[in-house]
């Protein structure tokens, strides 16, 4: 969800953040290279919470979407589904084998896209002819529960120390599903997660001691993504304890419960920390700070992600760099990260810094530091 400051600092601040980053970024990943169930009643069906998310976002309604008339991936001649993806997160090849220490392993895919990545991205041709011979593979093998080779020329490999092998979605193209722009350029395509990886319990099984939690950095409803990600992880076997939400907009308790059902939110709201009316800050050792707050909370034994989402250049980026500098025990992290690039204009308007490339190097740094790192919607 969005974060609104309208006081002229913060316009200020952010615009200030955004020619900032370009210099910053670099040195914080110096080193690194460029190339880097629920009950049945539960259930819910994803697109249409991540829907609701979209309105938030961007003040449109999935009535809004364009049809796809001739697009460089009509071949893609599939629809979208309602479940997300299904791929489990560790090894096919080595399910028990232990990390000695940390590494990460683009795919081909991946270092195509990271050795010419404003080439690629920056026309829909191109884009979609560099992606042609992997999109329908991601796409199924991840929806049908199919598992990875270590050898898969499209999905990466990670690594963290002492944690088990484990697959990754690559990064590549605009980093959405690689449909976008190739089958249509809708918003129901841009709003998908059909192509994301999720950790899983047998990627990070739990131990008597371990505790799950959640920190959401930018919630206005539990409608949206926090129900997605508390029911998407319960479903791959991760069932959060602990979810804390900040929002700076301050809500009544029936608006941000609205459209919930009645056994979802008897499950989630006693595990659930709303921070009500307060934004999360950048300021270290602060308590709103979620960074500050993971370093605390999260031990070796604990699986913690961070869904980092409010559109406030001034504070998410500082986040990040935090976040790049020492995670922690972080294992898995979602952001969206805005930038400048012509097909992703209409969509992000002016509130954008850097490149892909910048993305690809932030991603990179954290992915290489042992977190499961995605770009978010």
């Amino acid at each position: 969800s969005a974060l609104r400051l309208g006081q002229p600092l913060y316009h200020w601040m952010n615009r200030f953040a955004v020619m900032l980053l370009p210099l910053l970024l670099p040195l914080a990943v110096s080193g690194v290279d460029a190339v880097d169930v629920c009950e049945s009643n539960s259930q819910v069906n994803s697109q249409n919470l991540l829907q609701r998310h979209d309105v938030a976002k961007h003040g449109v309604t999935v009535d809004d979407d364009e049809s796809a008339l001739d697009y460089p991936g009509s071949w893609l001649n599939y629809s979208l589904t309602t479940s997300g993806g299904r791929m489990p997160a560790t090894s096919a090849t080595k399910p028990h084998s232990r990390c000695s220490e940390t590494r990460y392993l683009p795919s081909q895919l991946e270092q195509r896209f990271k050795e010419q990545v404003l080439e690629l991205t920056d026309d829909p041709e191109i884009l979609c002819d560099a992606l042609r011979g992997a999109t329908a593979q991601w796409i199924n093998m991840n929806l049908e529960e199919t598992e990875a080779s270590p050898s898969s020329d499209i999905f990466s490999q990670i690594c963290p120390e002492r944690a088990k092998e484990q697959i990754i979605e690559p990064l590549a193209g605009v980093l959405r599903d690689p449909r976008m722009f190739c089958l249509d350029d809708s918003r129901k395509t841009l709003m998908s997660v059909d192509w994301l990886v999720l950790a899983d319990n047998q990627s990070f099984p739990a131990s008597r001691n371990t505790r799950r939690m959640f920190f959401d950095a930018g919630g206005s409803n539990f409608h949206d993504a926090t129900q997605f990600f508390a029911t998407k992880y319960a479903e791959r076997g991760i069932d959060f304890d602990q979810i804390f939400v900040w929002e700076a907009s301050e809500r009544n308790a029936s608006t941000y419960w609205d459209g919930v059902a009645a056994d979802v939110r008897a499950k989630w709201e006693p595990r659930l920390t709303w921070y009500n009316g307060i934004p999360v800050t950048a300021e270290k050792g602060a308590e709103h700070n979620p960074v500050h707050r993971i370093h605390q909370l999260c031990g070796a034994q604990d699986f913690c992600a961070f869904k980092l989402d409010i559109d406030t250049p001034s504070v998410e980026y500082p986040l990040v760099l935090q976040l790049i500098d020492d995670p922690g025990q972080l294992k898995e992290f979602f952001f969206e990260h805005h930038i400048e690039n012509k097909l992703m204009h209409r969509f992000w308007q002016h509130d954008v810094n850097g490149s892909f490339q910048d993305s690809y190097k932030l991603f990179t740094a954290l992915r290489e530091k042992g977190v499961r790192a995605h770009s978010w919607i």
